[in-house]
């Protein structure tokens, strides 16, 4: 995962988005996390997280795809937007404050795209995590309710 964020190359201004391929946004996405600091650990942690709650509930959906989608909405959230602040000149006051703060659209191939990068990086960890995460959130937590209960 270092590794990913390390060649993700520079981040573009998320208005500048529009209209390039959905491989190149998912890249600029991992530029963005590297930008902020986001660790590689926590981006790990957010596809175990999401592998054991697809696998606790009973009642989820357990293709793949749900999987990656949901693992990489949770990842752009962390960093995507652009954000800039600047004074702007009044000739009759005080000088005016302007914020733009612009944020890229999650759309479905640039999601599939950062979760399939991710995924490709922590699969080997899933099968032997999961179970271990499940055992430790039902022990703190107790059962999920799509469990049946032992009276049923």
């Amino acid at each position: 995962m270092d590794n990913l964020l390390a060649t993700a190359g520079r981040a573009e201004l998320a208005m500048n988005l529009r209209g390039l391929e959905a491989a190149t946004k998912a890249r600029i996405a991992f530029a963005r996390l590297s930008d902020a600091e986001i660790p590689a650990r926590r981006l790990v942690a957010i596809n175990l997280a999401v592998a054991a709650l697809i696998e606790d509930d009973f009642g989820s959906h357990r293709t793949r795809e749900f999987q990656i989608v949901q693992a990489a909405k949770v990842a752009h959230r962390l960093a995507s937007g652009t954000h800039r602040r600047w004074t702007m000149w009044n000739p009759k006051g005080d000088d005016v404050p302007i914020e733009i703060h612009a944020y890229p659209r999650s759309s479905g191939l640039v999601l599939r795209k950062i979760g399939e990068a991710m995924a490709k990086v922590v699969d080997p960890l899933v099968g032997m995590a999961v179970p271990e995460i499940i055992e430790l959130k039902v022990a703190r937590f107790g059962p999920h309710p799509s469990h049946p209960t032992p009276a049923e």
